[in-house]
């Protein structure tokens, strides 16, 4: 049976979806809410794939932790983490590479990030 907190919750991960489709500072403060409710925050997957594809880099970066975050019920964003390890930004390749490792270990198996320079 849910609890109070949890219908709580609930509705705090649909106010932070809602401010996805907002300007790139409401999108960062919802990424970053949504991401400390981790796996709480599983029905905002759908939402946060997109914006992967952010023009971005900080936004892509935020998803892609807030998916990380979520861990296993983020599967459906895993094609769209494999292609975010070639960001040209190399911490937001790292943090797809992350998001991959906590979502689906076997997804990141070998895969290269060739922009990552020693």
């Amino acid at each position: 049976m849910a609890t109070s907190e949890d219908a709580a919750k609930a509705v705090e991960v649909t106010a932070q979806v809602a401010q996805l489709k907002g300007g790139t500072d409401a999108q960062a403060n919802a990424l970053s809410e949504l991401a400390a409710g981790g796996p709480k925050s599983a029905s905002a997957v759908k939402d946060i794939i997109p914006l992967l594809k952010s023009d971005d880099t900080v936004i892509r970066r935020l998803a892609a932790y807030a998916l990380c975050q979520i861990g296993p019920a983020a599967k459906a964003a895993v094609p769209d983490l494999k292609a975010l390890m070639q960001d040209p930004d190399t911490s937001t390749a790292t943090t797809a590479i992350n998001a991959l490792n906590a979502i689906d270990p076997s997804a990141a198996e070998g895969i290269q990030v060739l922009n990552v320079t020693q």
